[in-house]
């Protein structure tokens, strides 16, 4: 197990956090060593455009993933809203994004496992 765990919370449609969570994520794992942390990303609500697979940050949230080890999560909750005003269509995401029914939920239960929390 990671000496240390951090859970980024993304829930806000701003560009300038949706970098802001790709650095910090990259930052921990370079500072402390990509086994010594475990980062995971929690998106939800409007967030969730980080996480679109047509958006400028796609690439990066792939790298993040593949090659730093960073857990990357999306509401199902989120993604429902969004397909039930979209005629039943929920947004293309970043291939290997996990899913959690709830991601507030799910941003507790990581701080009840001892995760530090930063939001952007």
């Amino acid at each position: 197990a990671a000496d240390h765990k951090v859970v980024i919370q993304v829930s806000a449609n701003d560009p300038i956090a949706h970098t802001m969570s790709i650095n910090t994520a990259k930052n921990l794992k370079n500072l402390y060593g990509k086994d010594a942390v475990d980062v995971e990303i929690v998106v939800f609500g409007p967030g969730v455009t980080l996480l679109k697979a047509s958006s400028s940050t796609a690439t990066e949230v792939k790298e993040l993933m593949t090659k730093h080890d960073v857990k990357v999560t999306v509401c199902e909750g989120t993604l429902k809203v969004i397909a039930k005003h979209n005629g039943g269509e929920a947004p293309n995401i970043v291939e290997g994004v996990a899913k959690v029914p709830e991601g507030s939920i799910h941003v507790i239960g990581l701080q009840e496992k001892g995760y530090s929390y930063i939001r952007l």
